[in-house]
């Protein structure tokens, strides 16, 4: 910044004009000489036809081979001889080449001159006002005018000024000399020592003790109360606070930046899952929220399910309807075969009352025929007594019904469910069988082929398969999934080694498309044994169950086959499984 007519940044010297210019239009301008004003640059003009150049056209400048720069209309407009053109100036020649003017060379560093000429011109008219809003943001009154706002500082006056005031009380040949700067730019004043008031404070102190008064002149400094301490410029120590408050700033900036972009995102996810206004998603302008449209989704799934379970209501009131229709069909046909025979049997017993009353010599003729009659009678008499028993369950009018999981209705005592018990050899699959069975220990041999065994549990009727595990008789397995509800995995807890191997079976049952839908089972068998039995949550964490077993239902229960310790939670587990809980209580 060197006088006030240069306060906005200037392309070069030589382009006076153009900054004087753009000088007024900021309105801190002084008034220069109107031979200065008028005056052009010959660097930007061509000394020919004394046109400014141009970045393109037919006033692009080009290069002589005496170092003279000519536009390329001149040079366009001077004689050749032999391909040569000599120089207006100092008539030495330059070849040409076929092209002719076309190929010499353009004066490239005097285009980036006109370039950066250019774009300093726009940049100052944007830039002017910008600069005197920043200036006023400081809020120093005007020397002249209290009512103003001062914008420059004169250097040698020692005021402040406003644009205005610069203008008037600076409008002199002498005044319009002084070097006034922005307020930005003003010289810092150093504050005067209040032990020595004709010194002024150039230095701070650096001790700990002198915090509270760190500011000192050198007379403090070298003769007075910090004598002998550590000390630096005032300048050199407040740049230093200034470069640390700068560096604070800029993370403040950045960290401001980072939650404002975050309240930004938050705002945003609030608007997603808010929406917009009922009544403008009415005029098709708004989108649906995600709040709305989660709530949409659980209207519709339980909307489906109340379809589902009408058409399972429907379905289930149609089988229920179906068996009091045959009911009532077998009923009345057994009473109608009850009335036969009592009809037939009161017959008899009439004709036996008439015979008797008769004189002896009928009495003796008609014997032969009542014995066959009161044989027939008898015989049926048999019969009733031989059919009372499959008769009771119609002398009961109750309908035992059962409600399965996926809502199906079963009606009898019992609802049958298949199992099958696979596992290692040697698991002890065939010891829990005989134990749920005949509720005692009984020592097995290994399985060849197979064991079947019904067991009756609560309301549930199980037919459970007992596979052999040897190597062998594994691939034979899959004959056994058809129609499987549930499989029973006996795992041999004691035995650490094999777990692995049990482990890898079971991750191939659970692959098979037969029983994707089967419910799964683990019995930790042998947890009596004196060795130490792996627990459940040690083979839950190895054999990774969550994630293996992801998808299905499926319980692992610690049980001993010998003292049929967890027998009955499983068995109680597999029962919930297949009948839907609660519901076989509310209708028995």
């Amino acid at each position: 910044m060197e006088e006030l007519g240069r306060l906005v940044p200037l392309s070069s010297r030589a382009s006076v004009t153009q900054s004087q210019g753009a000088s007024q239009r900021t309105g801190l301008a002084v008034r220069q000489s109107h031979s200065s004003l008028a005056k052009k640059s010959n660097i930007l003009e061509c000394r020919v036809c004394e046109d400014t150049f141009q970045l393109h056209g037919d006033k692009i400048p080009r290069l002589l081979f005496c170092g003279h720069t000519l536009c390329h209309a001149c040079l366009l407009r001077l004689p050749t001889q032999d391909g040569l053109i000599s120089c207006p100036f100092d008539r030495q020649q330059t070849l040409l080449g076929n092209n002719g003017v076309w190929e010499l060379n353009k004066n490239f560093a005097l285009m980036e001159m006109i370039e950066r000429v250019q774009i300093q011109e726009s940049a100052s008219l944007v830039s002017g006002h910008q600069w005197l809003e920043r200036e006023r943001e400081l809020a120093v009154v005007c020397d002249e005018d209290e009512e103003h706002v001062a914008v420059v500082y004169c250097t040698v006056c020692g005021s402040h000024l406003c644009q205005q005031c610069s203008q008037l009380t600076h409008n002199t040949r002498t005044l319009a000399k002084h070097k006034r700067i922005p307020l930005s730019e003003k010289p810092r004043e150093k504050p005067i020592c209040p032990y020595h008031t004709s010194h002024v404070m150039e230095f701070t102190c650096l001790e700990p003790d002198c915090v509270a008064t760190p500011l000192m002149c050198y007379i403090c400094k070298d003769y007075g109360r910090h004598k002998g301490h550590k000390h630096n410029l005032l300048e050199l120590e407040a740049e230093q606070v200034r470069v640390r408050m700068g560096s604070a700033v800029q993370k403040m900036k950045k960290f401001l930046e980072e939650m404002g972009d975050t309240t930004r995102k938050l705002e945003q996810v609030l608007a997603e899952i808010r929406g917009e206004d009922e009544d403008v998603r009415d005029r098709g302008q708004g989108d649906l929220g995600t709040a709305e449209a989660a709530r949409r989704r659980v209207r519709l799934y339980f909307q489906q399910l109340r379809d589902q379970l009408c058409v399972q209501e429907v379905a289930a009131l149609t089988v229920v309807d179906t068996h009091v229709r045959e009911r009532m069909c077998s009923v009345r046909q057994q009473e109608e075969d009850m009335t036969t025979v009592l009809s037939q049997v009161a017959e008899v017993c009439i004709q036996c009352d008439q015979v008797v009353r008769q004189d002896d010599a009928r009495v003796l003729l008609a014997a032969p025929e009542i014995d066959l009659l009161l044989a027939e009678v008898d015989q049926q008499q048999l019969q009733f007594a031989g059919i009372s028993e499959q008769l009771a369950p119609s002398l009961d009018s109750a309908i035992p019904i059962t409600f399965t999981k996926d809502n199906r209705v079963h009606i009898g005592p019992k609802i049958e469910m298949r199992v099958v018990t696979l596992g290692l050899d040697g698991a002890g699959k065939s010891t829990i069988l005989f134990k749920l069975k005949q509720n005692e220990f009984v020592p097995t041999i290994p399985t060849i082929g197979f064991n079947v065994e019904t067991l009756e549990f609560k309301n549930v009727k199980i037919t459970l398969w007992d596979v052999g595990g040897q190597h062998k008789l594994r691939p034979l397995w899959k004959h056994y999934y058809l129609n499987t509800q549930a499989v029973i995995f006996v795992l041999d807890a004691s035995n650490r080694e094999r777990l692995g191997e049990a482990q890898s079976e079971l991750v191939k049952l659970l692959s098979e498309k037969e029983l994707k839908d089967a419910s799964l089972l683990i019995l930790a068998n042998k947890q009596d044994a004196e060795a130490g039995a792996a627990s459940i949550e040690e083979i839950t964490d190895r054999f990774q169950l969550y994630k293996m077993c992801c998808g299905r239902s499926w319980h692992i229960q610690a049980t001993s086959s010998v003292t049929g310790h967890g027998l009955q939670e499983g068995l109680e587990w597999l029962s919930r499984q297949l009948v839907a809980a609660g519901l076989q209580d509310l209708m028995d």
